[in-house]
């Protein structure tokens, strides 16, 4: 079987925009606790790029999420100021996380992002 050059391109592409793991809470919420508590430390902190990575990648597919459900007429799944009219608090969002049952922290933190989307702006 061979494959056409536009079939390798979007191969690749897709490839290239999935992550290859997603970082689940239970992961995350030690590390960005420490940060959090790091003060001027989180500069230096061994946790500070992962972190960082995973909420960059957390809040863009967010967002991708939300414009593909207004291009599709549907309803978000919550309804955010728009880009940089709004504020996060990472100590708000970690408040989050650490209600979420133990039990249940194998979630993707894209996931408990969403969750708290929907709780902070509902739609």
């Amino acid at each position: 079987m061979t494959l056409s050059i536009r079939s390798l391109a979007v191969i690749l592409s897709l490839s290239i925009a999935v992550p290859a793991s997603a970082m689940p809470v239970s992961e995350f919420l030690p590390k960005a606790d420490k940060l959090m508590n790091a003060g001027m430390g989180a500069m230096f902190s061994k946790h500070r790029k992962p972190v960082m990575i995973e909420m960059k990648a957390v809040t863009n597919a967010y967002r991708d999420d939300i414009q593909a459900a207004r291009t599709a007429g549907k309803t978000p799944p919550s309804c955010p100021p728009a880009k940089g009219k709004g504020k996060l608090n990472g100590k708000e969002f970690i408040a989050h996380l650490k209600t979420i049952p133990v039990a249940q922290r194998d979630m993707e933190v894209k996931t408990a992002f969403h969750g708290f989307m929907k709780k902070k702006y509902p739609c």
